[in-house]
């Protein structure tokens, strides 16, 4: 298996990872190249970010919905 700390995750792979959607296999090294990649961390916490909005909207359209509101 080749090191990733030589080569960066796919954006797909990070959003994967993001989303906890990777088996611990595919995550142990994307976690190993983001203890040494500053980048690649600033683009997970970026995407961690996009997630954390997505999850949340999704919550409150459920509560509105629930309560019978609409937008």
């Amino acid at each position: 298996m080749q090191m990733m700390s030589h080569s960066h995750p796919a954006e797909d792979v990070l959003e994967q990872y993001a989303m906890e959607k990777l088996s611990e296999a595919e995550a142990v090294p994307v976690e190993e190249h983001l203890l040494v990649c500053q980048g690649c961390r600033e683009r997970l916490a970026r995407l961690d970010e996009f997630v954390w909005s997505i999850r949340s909207a999704a919550r409150a359209t459920s509560r509105a919905a629930a309560s019978g509101h609409q937008d």
